[in-house]
Order: structure tokens, then C-alpha cells, then sequence
């Protein structure tokens, strides 16, 4: 063995090492934020079948007009969406409307729910200055 080529591979490893690590939280942060959007997404559909289920039957204030959450924390179709949003820790804001100005029969229901979602490397290189918004979204015709 060459006496200077002792130490080649681990300085080779030390080279590559930190580029693996980002390569790999990268990947992880993809997969966390795609898994979070989903999560998003099926909450708002849950929402918007909960509120076209109920309609103008409901007891809850579902009605024509918009709801913004917060406050509107009383709206049952939020409450659904805000149960079945598992693993989003960040505050996500939530829309309903109806287009047609009714909760009758045959009339939509929009369902509207964004949150933010900041990657671990953003945290990390940008100390959290990077932030993806998430949304979802679901248009439904009231059943009931």
C-alpha cells in the first residue's frame, strides 16, 4: 500500500456523508409532505360528506353563507375535518360555501381546508423560512 493513499476512503466517505444525509432527509421530507397533503385532502372530503349528508337538516349552523375557522369552531362539517386531519400539527384554516346561496337538496357545498407545512431542511438551513401551503379542497351536491 502507497503510504499517502492510507486515508483515501475515509476522507472520501467524509466527502459524500453529508450529501447522503441531505439526499435522504430530502426524500423523507417528500414522502412526509405528500403523506400530509393526502391526510388533507381526505379530511376535506370527509367534511364536505358530512355536510352534503346533513344539509339543511342539520343542526349545526350549516347554511348559505361562508364559514371561516376560526371562529366558526362550532360548524359539525368542521369538526369532522379538524377529527380527521391526523398528524397536521399546524393551525389549518377551513372555508365552507355555498354557491348556490341554499343548503337544499341539490345544491353544492364547497369545502376549503390550507395549512403550511415547513420541511426539516428548511428548518435546518433556513431556520424554518421555507414553508409549502398545503390545500385541499372538495365540491359536493347536498343529499339530504
Amino acid at each position: 500500500m502507497i503510504r499517502g493513499e492510507r486515508g483515501q476512503s475515509l476522507v472520501e466517505f467524509a466527502l459524500i456523508l453529508p450529501v447522503l444525509v441531505i439526499v435522504l432527509v430530502g426524500v423523507f421530507d417528500l414522502g412526509r409532505g405528500v403523506m400530509l397533503s393526502e391526510t388533507l385532502g381526505h379530511a376535506v372530503r370527509e367534511g364536505a360528506r358530512h355536510a352534503i349528508v346533513r344539509g339543511s337538516t342539520s343542526s349545526s349552523p350549516l347554511g348559505p353563507a361562508t364559514l371561516t375557522t376560526p371562529p366558526a369552531a362550532d360548524n359539525a362539517a368542521t369538526s369532522v375535518i379538524r377529527g380527521h386531519a391526523i398528524g397536521i400539527n399546524s393551525v389549518v384554516t377551513i372555508v365552507i360555501s355555498w354557491p348556490d346561496g341554499n343548503a337544499d337538496r341539490g345544491s353544492e357545498v364547497d369545502v376549503v381546508a390550507t395549512t403550511s407545512y415547513t420541511p426539516i431542511l428548511s428548518q435546518v438551513f433556513t431556520g424554518g423560512g421555507l414553508a409549502v401551503t398545503l390545500r385541499g379542497g372538495s365540491r359536493m351536491v347536498i343529499q339530504q
